[in-house]
C-alpha cells in the first residue's frame, strides 16, 4: 500500500515538474517602432503586465510600424501598440474624423483581416491602444481586463509629462512605473 501511494505523488510531482516547465521562459514580446511615445506606452503596458502578473514581458524596437507588422505576421511580437488612424491608413481605408467609429472599424477588420485583437485604448486624442494577436488573447485571457486599468488613464497632459520627463529607455521605465504606482495601478 506505501508503494502505491508513492508512486501516486512521484507521479504527481512528475506530472506538476512537466506543468511548471510550460510556463518557465514564456515572455511577452512587445513590438513599438522607435519613437519616445511609443516606447513610454510600450514601457506603461509592460511594467503593468510584468507588476500585476509576475509574467515576464520584452520591449523590441523596430525602425518602422512596418518592421513591427511583419514581425507580428513572423511570430515575432505577441503585442503592439498603435492608433486607429494609422491603422485606417494600413488597412487602405479614407481617415475617419470620428475617433470611436475610427476605433469600431480598425477593432472589426484587424480582426477579421489580420487575427489581432484591438484593445481599449488608452484615452489620449490620438486614440492609441494596445493589440495583441489572437494566440496571446487566447493564451492570456486575462490581459484584456488588466490592460482596460489604462483605459482613459493617460489624457494628452498626463501624457505630454510623461514624454517630458523621459527622454531615454531607463528614464521611459521608471517613468512609467512612478506614473502607475501614483495611480495605483501597480
Amino acid at each position: 500500500m506505501k508503494k502505491i501511494g508513492l508512486l501516486v505523488i512521484a507521479g504527481m510531482v512528475f506530472v506538476c515538474a512537466q506543468l511548471g516547465d510550460a510556463c518557465v521562459g514564456r515572455t511577452l514580446l512587445i513590438g513599438v517602432p522607435g519613437t519616445a511615445g511609443d516606447r513610454m506606452l510600450a514601457e506603461m503596458v509592460s511594467t503593468l503586465i510584468n507588476e500585476r502578473t509576475g509574467t515576464a514581458v520584452k520591449i523590441q524596437t523596430y525602425r518602422d510600424a512596418k518592421e513591427v507588422y511583419e514581425a507580428v505576421k513572423q511570430g515575432k511580437v505577441n503585442i503592439i501598440i498603435d492608433n486607429p488612424e494609422h491603422a485606417l491608413a494600413l488597412l487602405g481605408r479614407p481617415n475617419e474624423p470620428n475617433g470611436k467609429k475610427a476605433y469600431e472599424i480598425v477593432k472589426g477588420e484587424y480582426r477579421k483581416k489580420l487575427n489581432l485583437a484591438w484593445l481599449e485604448p488608452f484615452g489620449m486624442a490620438q486614440g492609441y491602444a494596445p493589440v495583441l494577436t489572437m494566440e496571446t488573447l487566447e493564451n492570456y485571457p486575462a490581459l484584456p481586463k488588466l490592460l482596460a486599468k489604462l483605459a482613459g488613464a493617460l489624457n494628452g497632459d498626463a501624457y505630454a509629462k510623461l514624454l517630458k520627463s523621459s527622454d531615454t529607455g531607463d528614464k521611459s521605465k521608471k517613468a512609467a512605473k512612478d506614473f502607475l504606482r501614483a495611480r495605483k495601478l501597480i
